[in-house]
């Protein structure tokens, strides 16, 4: 896999635009859906939105509070397009209430060329969503810096694709999927030249001569462990083609930074 010659090979191969516009240089982008997950049952994810650009499902979010939802950097790249959310159903073409991003804040230190190192954004949204804590609900996040222990149980959750050349899902779907340890993550992406950051999480599973994993259209989306958003789906190789663990934004990272970015007044 290292070989020069075949990572070129994959990369001729692999290259597409992201959701925000930029050309990929890699054989990693989670462009799609859940790989070989299962339906959600109604309301069971009630802080999950559906990001939109032109009325069309774009990326995964989730509610912080009534005005602020919370995604990924890379999939509002284009500041110049028109985005929305909608919230409070599990399926993209009946039900829900729709909200126009007004005002976006990505992180500073975003970076697509370097493993998408800061991948997060936050969006104020208006109307404000009509939270009752049923079918419309705010995610809970975890505390700073808090860890995952290796191995854990997670859950990924989207609208993106079942396979890397497949279509946009209609209906919310769940994958359960495992925590992998830092250090062999880190090091089974060094082999192809791309950095596992501290500020990263990494998770997928592979069984039975399947994997299971977040995908394209996914991203943005959250991980959830114990109830928690400790991820967002970031990037991946093929959605989840062996032996790549797909990369997720630690969301307990960045507290302070989401404190500071959803204060005060905002367009």
């Amino acid at each position: 896999m290292p070989q020069t010659a075949l990572l070129l090979l994959l990369l001729t191969a692999s290259v597409q635009c992201a959701p925000g516009g930029a050309l990929l240089r890699k054989p990693t982008v989670l462009k799609g859906r859940i790989v070989n997950g299962v339906e959600a049952e109604p309301g069971e994810f009630p802080y999950q939105l559906s990001l939109q650009k032109n009325a069309e499902h774009w990326c995964g979010a989730v509610i912080l509070n009534e005005d602020w939802a919370l995604t990924a950097a890379q999939c509002v790249e284009d500041s110049d397009d028109m985005y929305e959310v909608l919230a409070g159903t599990n399926t993209l073409s009946t039900g829900g209430t729709r909200h126009t991003v007004t005002f976006i804040s990505s992180h500073e230190g975003y970076d697509a060329s370097d493993s998408w190192v800061n991948d997060i954004a936050v969006l104020k949204v208006s109307p404000a969503f009509p939270i009752d804590g049923v079918t419309v609900a705010p995610i809970q996040l975890p505390e700073k810096d808090e860890e995952v222990p290796d191995n854990a149980n997670v859950t990924a959750i989207g609208w993106g694709k079942h396979w890397y050349f497949g279509q946009i899902q209609d209906g919310l779907r769940k994958v359960d999927i495992h925590i992998w340890q830092q250090w062999l993550c880190e090091s089974v992406w060094h082999d192809i030249n791309y950095n596992v950051h501290p500020t990263q999480i990494c998770a997928i599973r592979f069984k039975n001569n399947k994997h299971y994993d977040a995908c394209t259209g996914d991203e943005g989306g959250p991980l959830l462990y114990e109830g928690k958003v400790v991820g967002l789906v970031s990037w991946g190789h093929f959605c989840g083609e062996p032996p790549y663990p797909s990369v997720y934004t630690r969301v307990s990272s960045y507290l302070d930074w989401i404190t500071e970015k959803t204060s005060g007044s905002r367009v």
